[in-house]
């Protein structure tokens, strides 16, 4: 019986070690470069429509060219959070913040 429990926590153990330490955590499509962006669509590299995936992509990347990057993150709650940490609503605004100490 102790021979099985050692057993199964060390193939436990073996099975946690082999998860590459950036698993789950991709690259956001609007981070990747056009022609990255159409390889992952499954294209032809060189074809005709992978041309033309490319040329669409590039053209969609230097029309909003400040708009490829979200100016905001999610937290673990998924509530938006902006660069100096506050939370804002789906407008852009910062809400107000909850202070266990300070009620007006």
């Amino acid at each position: 019986m102790r021979t099985r429990i050692l057993t199964t926590i060390g193939l436990a153990l073996v099975v946690a070690g082999c998860e590459g330490p950036y698993y789950g955590k991709e690259v956001p499509v609007a981070a990747q470069s056009p022609s990255l962006v159409c390889a992952g669509y499954g294209l032809q590299i060189g074809g005709t429509t992978y041309n033309t995936c490319v040329a669409y992509q590039e053209s969609r990347a230097q029309a909003y060219p400040g708009l490829s990057v979200p100016p905001f993150r999610l937290d673990q709650y998924n509530n938006r959070i902006d660069a100096q940490g506050y939370r804002v609503d789906g407008t852009g605004h910062r809400m107000p913040v909850d202070n266990l100490y300070y009620r007006p």
